[in-house]
């Protein structure tokens, strides 16, 4: 069974995914940063694409931020594959076939208009150089050519269409099947805000009360509408206000035992048959293969 968890920024889904992670017959994977994983096949890559994101704050441009998002969720099929195995549940932290549905639209919003100008020389500048070098490699496989500012754009656009049109192109582009189930944490945009300023470091680009707000109204909106579409996929909301990481833990096993039936030995997870990629094969490091 495969279950992604989403919610906005500060919900703890990253916690609570690597708590219940830590249970035998767990598989965990993390979409954006597959280095969360120390054991990913990608994770040197991920680190990597992470500075690229922070360098993408720096600069203050959306379509940069896209691209980089694009680029780190194409590495959600390796990790997928490499943490599945013989797992009877899969918990992912966030989803490139959900997450996305929420999230391009917002970012269109903030995209302001006008080319690049200096800023796509500025963010290359602001990552490590070799770090950058394997962004690039990673934009030049992914895309067949260099320019993240065209990627950025792409995606933009690919926003701006019906969900069921934008789960359909992110299928072909991630090569990646849809969720058995998808697990809302539900929590109040003050408390998210708070955890947030919490974090060590800088702020992420889009981390405002407005975005955040637009944020967890879009995911209400997109999973009513990928309900529609697709009953087959299960949904469940969960309420976090007030809750600690343990307590939510403890709601997420209980709704997940309720939707994995009551069957004493789960099957193990199927792989489901990839579909077709938009782009070139999905490619890893030889040193981190």
């Amino acid at each position: 069974m495969r279950v992604a968890v989403v919610g906005i920024d500060g919900s703890g889904k990253t916690t609570v995914v690597r708590r219940l992670g830590a249970r035998d017959g767990v598989a965990v994977v993390h979409a954006i940063r597959a280095h969360d994983d120390p054991r990913s096949p990608v994770a040197g890559l991920s680190r990597d694409l992470a500075g690229a994101s922070a360098a993408a704050d720096a600069v203050g441009r959306i379509q940069l931020k896209a691209a980089v998002l694009c680029l780190q969720l194409c590495l959600y099929g390796p990790s997928e594959r490499h943490a599945a195995g013989a797992a009877r549940l899969l918990l992912t932290d966030r989803h490139p076939l959900v997450d996305p549905l929420v999230y391009l639209p917002l970012f269109g919003r903030l995209a302001g208009g006008g080319g690049p100008g200096s800023d796509v020389r500025t963010w290359w500048a602001r990552q490590e150089p070799d770090a950058a070098r394997a962004v690039r490699d990673w934009l030049a496989d992914r895309t067949g050519h260099t320019d993240p500012w065209a990627l950025g754009e792409e995606l933009l656009r690919l926003g701006t269409r019906p969900p069921e049109e934008m789960l359909d192109g992110l299928g072909r582009r991630f090569g990646v099947a849809p969720p058995d189930a998808v697990l809302l944490l539900d929590l109040p945009v003050e408390q998210a805000l708070r955890r947030t300023r919490e974090r060590a470091g800088q702020s992420e680009l889009h981390e405002t009360a407005a975005f955040l707000s637009a944020t967890r109204q879009g995911y209400t909106s997109v999973l009513d509408r990928l309900a529609r579409a697709r009953p087959d996929i299960a949904q469940r909301r969960v309420d976090c206000r007030d809750l600690d990481v343990d307590e939510v833990a403890h709601r997420i096993r209980e709704t997940i035992a309720e939707l994995d039936g009551p069957s004493p030995h789960p099957a193990p997870i199927t792989r489901p048959a990839r579909p077709p990629l938009s782009g070139r094969p999905c490619y890893v490091r030889r040193s981190e293969a």
